[in-house]
């Protein structure tokens, strides 16, 4: 019974990181051990973007995620699900991370498919990162204003990281790797979209161009309420500002239970 509830303690995306490294170590072993039983896994469970090839084995579209190249590959992309699923709990609960997660891979493969018949390149991809690109794009689709502490450059806006991310993907498209930046691009454009309509589809990051209004007394009383608004708005985000600050510093766990209240209000 100690066990059993030692393990239900076990922060959902910490279970979900050893599933995806047990499984994906054990097919890495498989190619010393027996090449024609390795091969055979890759056809069956990676995504490939030739429909003759993938016939009716819908389920490549997840099992896919649970397979990576080599352990390099493996450790960048549980590295990155740890540290953007950090960010992801701000907001959201773990319910809402494993349908992102999940959703997220599979929008990943379709994106992988149709870009592959666009290009005209036509292999298999594996590997969790689109699925990772959706988590973190949710959070950007949801709150793009929100600033993270960088080691080098301090605190930057969030939207700002997702630039970066889907330029290098747009300039990789013609690499070695052309498979893995359409899947990144496609989990990115998901977690975007996903984010934006859980706050209601609010592209706030883009300039707001306001139109004049006439004064009158209630001109003036919505624009005392409005200022008085603002401000309580603002002192909510300086102090989501600082816990976020905290958690990229000690984690999530060195939060008061106050602090993940708050946070959890913010939803």
């Amino acid at each position: 019974m100690r066990n059993r509830l030692n393990i239900q303690k076990i922060p959902v995306v910490n279970k979900l990181m050893i599933v995806v490294a047990a499984i994906s170590v054990l097919v890495m072993l498989m190619r010393f051990f027996d090449v024609s039983a390795y091969r055979w896994i890759l056809q069956q469970f990676a995504l490939f973007s030739d429909l003759n090839i993938l016939g009716f084995r819908i389920w490549q579209f997840l099992t896919y995620s649970f397979i990576h190249a080599d352990i390099w590959h493996l450790a960048i992309n549980l590295l990155m699900l740890y540290f953007f699923s950090t960010l992801f709990f701000t907001f959201f609960n773990e319910k809402q991370f494993l349908k992102v997660y999940f959703l997220g891979a599979v929008a990943a493969g379709i994106f992988y498919i149709l870009g592959s018949y666009l290009i005209g390149q036509h292999h298999y991809v594996v590997g969790a990162s689109g699925a990772v690109m959706a988590v973190f794009f949710t959070v950007v689709g949801y709150n793009p204003k929100i600033s993270v502490h960088l080691i080098i450059f301090g605190r930057v806006a969030l939207w700002m990281i997702a630039l970066v991310l889907v330029a290098f993907d747009v300039v990789q498209l013609f690499s070695d790797n052309t498979g893995g930046h359409l899947a990144h691009l496609g989990g990115s454009l998901f977690g975007f979209l996903y984010g934006n309509y859980l706050k209601g589809f609010s592209f706030d990051f883009l300039p707001k161009i306001r139109k004049k209004q006439k004064t009158s007394l209630r001109a003036v009383h919505n624009d005392a309420r409005q200022k008085k608004r603002q401000i309580q708005e603002d002192n909510v985000q300086k102090r989501i500002d600082v816990i976020l600050d905290k958690i990229s510093k000690s984690g999530y766990d060195s939060l008061t239970q106050e602090e993940k209240e708050f946070l959890f209000k913010q939803k």
